[in-house]
């Protein structure tokens, strides 16, 4: 009994032992639980809470500095509170007026951003005068969809129009993407539409942002003017994060085919992009034999590099995968100037550390989630020395043989780390995405975006058309490829939505198995493999029925499909089949007799397996759907006598606002409020804290 004591208590001795060295790496994964369990929860903390108990720990930590065990359990958690405080003070920071109801009124502001859309450009207003409403209530940003005959003012511009404005939107279904905390983080108030001509007025002065704003369309239309169709929407993409002009067909092949990712600018493009800049610089420097000799050409041509990078992250619009790239290549480039490595999981510790204490909220976006998770991965594998098992010297093609073997495991590699958050937020996953990629990446690698380097380098010349032309040569094969690829049998697996714990074990699982070193790491396996059989064949049973936009639309899931009593209600219905597991979500209808019936006064559908459901938007059909309906949604006040419906969700269910999801196959009907998930947040209530108005 004692020998088995003693010897668990060796083998604990050295996996500790092991790992100490890898203990800081653990901090970020605190820290970023810290900032999930802020988000968890359902009512706003005082704002000292973090502080107190940070300042609480920080002394218990001194009082017991001199035992390890006090000090190995206070640490982490320590970072933990840390990510709370400071998701905390983000929250603070960023609060700001929220529009209370829908209304009509005129805006004037100054225009910071504009996008195209596919129902029109779409444009984030900083508000000047906003109706009577005083400063106080005011917006400090609002988004402004404007028709498409109408012609978006250019960025910087000073605009007045009036348009319809309502307060952000809830989620459209229990769980789905929360509209209201994406727009809350970004300073957006009011969202709304034109509803009449915009009148440009005099401009200010134009911030910083708005003339990076103006930079990037204006860098957009000069490669779109080069290369038209997708071949220069993508190109805008690539080189300066401008993905609004590519078509919606471009953008599902890729997604198909895997290789959606290089749609968005990260590591692949930021590291692509400086290390042209520092070979370049490099080889300039080295033409002359006294610079060469005697200059510190690889340090000159480093700092050059990360200049170049930067100027490229503002052109870009910074996205969380470009901030992560940036940072990552940056500290690459630092630690060639001072002569030190610097790949290794350290690095992407302080990226993400970084970018955590910057923006906490970034951490819930599958952004973030997947481009860490690739590169966690491959580091990982990196630092076991798989990439130096590979020849090449020694036999013919030795080097060809290893630059394909690396690049197919590096696909591999990123493919399985990302598959899981692919499954869980997105519900989908391309099958043949490491065959794709073994293809589209040396294309994008050696190709496309040397050449849309030399193109940004090219373009204060008005020389950028000569790398422009080979550039488009490049794109075009790679999304030829991407259109083969969809038309393959079974290209994309759709799953329905998975609970949230599963992710969260998968990625503590991932993390186990990645961070940690010796036989104990490979403990995460099993549970890795069950939390994918999860993702993959999901216990969810999609709802019966769900409610949107306070009973604007209400869509009925049976066997024959979903259907909604809003013609305009394409986007939700997209989300409530994805989220259902259904494979193709194009299409507001589905054809034959399952579909609602509409006029004047409300919506009437005969559901499978469901009977007949009713939408009542008038208290004249009250008495008929009383009568004749199973399941009954109203706005209207439902008299006391209403026999037939065994369900009736009246104006007291859809007051308080968001999405509601009903099952009904069992004797008691389950009702899911997204209200009740969301929480007393501040922004999901209607009206935030007002301290930074103009944000």
């Amino acid at each position: 009994m004692r020998r088995g004591l003693r010897g668990a208590q060796d083998w604990l001795a050295g996996v500790v032992a092991e790992n100490r060295p890898r203990a800081g790496l653990w901090l970020p994964v605190a820290f970023g639980a810290g900032i999930f369990s802020y988000f968890e929860l359902l009512t706003e903390p005082p704002l000292y809470v973090g502080p107190a108990l940070f300042g609480f720990l920080v002394l218990l930590l001194a009082i017991t500095r001199r035992s390890m065990v006090f000090v190995f359990c206070l640490i982490p958690l320590l970072a933990a509170v840390a990510g709370f405080s400071a998701a905390q003070l983000r929250t603070w920071q960023v609060a700001a007026p929220v529009l209370k109801r829908e209304t009509a009124v005129s805006l004037t502001g100054m225009v910071e951003e504009v996008r195209v859309t596919s129902r029109g450009e779409r444009l984030i207003v900083r508000v000047e005068q906003f109706g009577r409403i005083g400063l106080e209530d005011r917006p400090g940003r609002v988004r402004l969809l404007l028709l498409k005959r109408d012609s978006a003012p250019p960025a910087g511009s000073r605009i007045t129009v009036f348009g319809r404005f309502r307060p952000p939107p809830p989620p459209v279904a229990p769980h789905a993407y929360d509209f209201q905390r994406a727009l809350y983080f970004g300073g957006i108030g009011a969202v709304g539409f034109a509803l009449g001509p915009v009148t440009v007025e005099a401009a200010g002065e134009v911030p910083l942002s708005g003339r990076l704003s103006a930079l990037r369309s204006n860098l957009s239309e000069r490669i779109r003017s080069r290369l038209p169709g997708d071949t220069g929407a993508l190109a805008a993409a690539l080189l300066v994060g401008d993905r609004d002009w590519i078509s919606e067909n471009a953008t599902e092949a890729m997604r198909d085919a895997g290789i959606a990712h290089l749609l968005a600018i990260s590591g692949l493009h930021m590291g692509l992009v400086a290390g042209c800049v520092f070979f370049f610089i490099r080889l300039l420097l080295s033409l002359h034999p006294a610079i060469a000799l005697r200059w510190p050409t690889r340090r000159m041509a480093a700092t050059g590099a990360i200049l170049f990078a930067t100027v490229y992250l503002l052109l870009s619009g910074a996205s969380v995968p470009t901030q992560r790239a940036y940072v990552m290549t940056v500290v690459v480039l630092i630690g060639v100037v001072i002569g030190r490595r610097a790949i290794s999981m350290r690095l992407i510790a302080s990226a993400a550390a970084i970018i955590m204490a910057a923006r906490p909220e970034y951490v819930l976006g599958a952004s973030f989630q997947l481009s860490f998770a690739a590169v966690i991965c491959l580091v990982a594998i990196y630092e076991t020395g798989t990439w130096s098992r590979y020849p090449a010297r020694g036999h013919l093609f030795g080097g060809f043989t290893r630059h394909v073997g690396l690049l197919a495991l590096s696909s591999f590699v990123a493919s399985s780390a990302t598959l899981p958050l692919a499954l869980y937020h997105f519900q989908k996953a391309a099958l043949y995405g490491v065959v794709t990629n073994l293809l589209a990446v040396p294309a994008a690698s050696l190709w496309i975006m040397p050449f849309g380097a030399a193109a940004l380098i090219l373009m204060p010349f008005g020389l950028e058309g000569l790398a422009l032309v080979p550039m488009g040569w490049g794109i075009d094969s790679v999304l030829h490829l991407a259109r083969i690829v969809q038309g393959w049998p079974y290209a994309t697996h759709a799953v329905a939505a998975a609970p949230g714990w599963v992710i969260g074990l998968t990625a503590f699982s991932g993390l186990w198995l990645c961070l940690l070193r010796g036989r104990i790491r490979f403990g995460a396996v099993p549970v890795l493999v069950v939390c994918l059989g999860v993702l993959v064949a999901s216990p969810w049973v999609p709802p019966t029925l769900v409610i949107a936009d306070r009973a604007k639309m209400v869509g009925v899931f049976s066997g024959a499909g979903i259907v909604s009593t809003s013609r305009h209600s394409g986007f939700a219905v997209g989300v409530w089949r994805r989220r259902a597991g259904v494979l193709d979500a194009q299409g507001d209808e589905p054809a034959g007799p399952f579909r609602f019936h509409c006029d004047s006064l409300g919506c009437a559908v005969d559901a499978p397996r469901i009977g007949s459901v009713a939408w009542s938007s008038d208290a004249q059909s009250l008495a008929e759907d009383c009568r004749r309906a199973d399941i009954l949604v109203t706005r209207v006040r439902v008299p006391d006598i209403c026999p037939m419906p065994r369900l009736i969700l009246g104006p007291k269910q859809i007051r308080a606002g968001g999405s509601i999801a009903i099952w009904l196959d069992k004797p008691v009907p389950k009702v899911v409020y997204s209200r009740h998930i969301q929480g007393n947040r501040p922004w999901s209530r209607g009206m935030a804290r007002s301290r930074n108005k103009t944000n």
